[in-house]
């Protein structure tokens, strides 16, 4: 992909989530599904990156998880706004510090320190430039630090293969992003009344469903279906690809995988080797 320009406010959009739905019930959603992703009961004493900090709730999570020093930073100016209200929500703590700023500026990145925990999820595949971005991010892991992303899978097919699968979502951001308000609501209304009818067919109530939906990570339905609808730049790759990248280019090593079914994301978690002992 070589278009790079934001076309999506992803911040918009977890500033309505911040504004109607946050409540304590998805914050601990939220922090179990971070421990089991992290494999890890407590970031006490630790240092933990947030990149593409979003909504500010799992910077938020690594706070409530005892984390010593939270960096958190977006590229988008009203996620960064988003994080901020976590902050206060958190009594402000003063080892959480926000930033505005881009993985894929370097300048940027070189002035953050190592972490013991870099935390990604669903925001790499957004950049524009996917494989950089998860380079400069890996880069920021300490020694012997965890490494946890969440990406598209890649689907493919022989037939159609332009408007089907991964692709075919491409196709489909790029119209949403380029339409207007008109038909920006008639596609969000066309894709969320596909997902009713399927919950529907297979005998769920979708009220239930969508209810059930924040143990997902603490989410929202209604605002994660705006998010994969508008989600643009999108990128996506296979769960051998990020592997085989991952170690070779920056030496990590698969600690956990859950692999994603159809497009939605596989989440990863690296190590990286611990230092060498020094010699006596």
């Amino acid at each position: 992909m070589t278009e790079s320009v934001i076309t999506f406010s992803f911040g918009e959009n977890w500033q309505k989530f911040l504004d109607r739905t946050i409540d304590e019930t998805q914050i601990e959603h939220a922090c179990e599904r971070t421990r089991k992703f992290l494999q890890l009961d407590s970031l006490r004493g630790l240092t933990f990156i947030d990149i593409g900090c979003g909504s500010g709730l799992f910077s938020y999570v690594a706070h409530r998880l005892g984390a010593a020093r939270i960096i958190s930073f977006d590229v988008d100016p009203r996620s960064v706004d988003c994080c901020r209200r976590m902050k206060e929500l958190a009594g402000s703590p003063e080892g959480w510090e926000i930033h505005h700023g881009s993985i894929l500026d370097s300048d940027f990145v070189r002035g953050l320190p190592a972490a013991d925990v870099v935390y990604s999820w669903g925001v790499l595949h957004h950049t524009g430039n996917m494989w950089q971005a998860i380079r400069n991010a890996a880069s920021l892991v300490r020694p012997g630090g965890r490494f946890a992303i969440a990406i598209y899978n890649k689907v493919e097919y022989r037939t159609l293969k332009a408007w089907r699968g991964s692709y075919g979502w491409l196709r489909l951001k790029r119209t949403y992003n380029r339409g207007g308000p008109i038909v920006k609501r008639a596609m969000e209304v066309g894709l969320a009344s596909k997902h009713i009818a399927g919950m529907i067919l297979r005998l769920r109530n979708p009220l239930s469903e969508m209810r059930a939906y924040s143990s997902k990570r603490g989410m929202n339905w209604w605002r994660d279906h705006i998010d994969w609808l508008g989600g643009y730049p999108y990128e996506f790759a296979t769960t051998g690809e990020l592997f085989t990248f991952c170690h070779q280019q920056a030496g990590l090593r698969l600690e956990g995988l859950t692999s994603a079914t159809s497009t939605g994301c596989h989440e990863l978690l690296f190590r990286a080797p611990s230092a060498a002992p020094s010699e006596k």
